[in-house]
């Protein structure tokens, strides 16, 4: 007897969303493999990061879905019998997507962890795609960014750090205007879709705002640029304007809204809380609800990742790491990777831009 769903679209779109994973997983996995396949260690290592990334996410994830089924079942008894038919009257039911990102929205302790994770995807994450997927020649950029969308920030961003260790830059490399303005107005759109999340996260205006942040990301790394690079004179310096003024907006921006967010935080404690009072109210925001801890652990492995990333590019040319990458390192965990890797690859463009232009002489 074949089974009979109440619900089969609702069914169907949870597999089409790991079918989506499973396929952008299939596009990304020769960059992937090729990394894999150089001598160097530097590309293992993102491996490793992007597995333990997943696994934090993911443990929690999961955790998200039993607490979401379980909490619907025990306020919707029923007296259906077969599993997956509960299964498609509790997707029916609920919106997973929507719960969950409004679970992290709404509350001070909860939008002081969220809001790293996405101030770092629309204004640093994005522009890097951007900027080094045209660069470097690396194909699909976009497909790393649906899959930070679908799966973990932290595991994609891993991901393209592996295959960036094998892609060698371009230079002289120079975007074209229009490229340049659709990048520097997808990352101001989603600059303000972020400002504006905790002020609509109890409004019915919450999910088109989220909706528009994801499709914002995407825009600069589906359009064609004009020119990706070119090797006319006079193009370096325009390119390093434009790059250097891309990701110091991302501090600038990103450094705002993080101190404001940790000062409305801060005021929001008792009088005469003390240090410990602080890291107790992290602690227990962190764990509060498993997607929480989710996106948590999401942007607790962005940090890691970018660490490690600033250590491994820091070094290609010199025997040890420079004291200035070592304070930005140092300064991740206390400043989020939202302000510290967008200073590091400020610095970098000026670097290889200089170098380039002494050896051209």
């Amino acid at each position: 007897m074949v089974e009979t769903i109440d619900y089969p679209c609702d069914i169907g779109i949870l597999a089409s969303y790991f079918v989506l994973i499973g396929l952008l997983v299939w596009r990304i996995w020769p960059l992937v493999y090729n990394s894999l396949r150089q001598s160097t260690l530097a590309p293992f290592g993102f491996i490793a990061l992007a597995i333990l990334a997943f696994a934090s996410t993911w443990t929690y994830m999961l955790a998200f879905f039993n607490h979401s089924y379980q909490t619907w079942n025990a306020s919707n008894p029923t007296h259906i019998e077969s599993t997956l038919n509960k299964v498609s009257h509790w997707l029916h039911d609920v919106s997973l997507f929507d719960d969950a990102w409004r679970t992290v929205n709404v509350g001070i302790w909860q939008w002081l962890w969220s809001h790293q994770l996405c101030t770092f995807t629309v204004a640093v994450w994005t522009p890097l795609l951007a900027i080094e997927g045209a660069r470097r020649k690396i194909p699909y950029a976009w497909a790393f960014m649906l899959l930070g969308q679908v799966v973990a920030i932290s595991v994609a961003t891993a991901l393209f750090f592996a295959v960036m260790c094998i892609s060698p830059t371009k230079i002289p490399y120079q975007p074209s205007r229009k490229f340049s303005v659709v990048l520097l107005g997808s990352v101001l759109g989603g600059l303000v879709t972020v400002v504006l999340s905790p002020f609509v996260a109890e409004t019915p205006q919450f999910m088109p705002t989220l909706l528009v942040m994801h499709a914002l990301l995407i825009i600069p790394l589906v359009y064609k640029p004009d020119s990706d690079a070119k090797s006319a004179e006079g193009g370096d310096l325009l390119s390093i304007i434009v790059t250097i003024a891309t990701y110091m907006l991302a501090t600038g921006a990103n450094l705002i809204l993080y101190c404001q967010q940790w000062f409305e935080a801060i005021v929001s404690l008792p009088p005469k809380s003390t240090a410990m009072d602080i890291i107790h109210q992290l602690s227990a925001t962190f764990f509060s609800h498993p997607a929480q801890s989710s996106i948590s652990s999401d942007i607790l492995c962005v940090n890691l990742i970018c660490m490690f990333w600033m250590a491994v590019d820091s070094v290609k040319t010199k025997q040890s790491i420079p004291y200035q990458v070592l304070a930005l390192i140092v300064l991740t965990p206390i400043l989020s990777a939202s302000v510290t890797l967008p200073v590091f690859l400020a610095c970098r463009e000026y670097k290889d831009y200089v170098s380039h232009h002494n050896k051209s002489e």
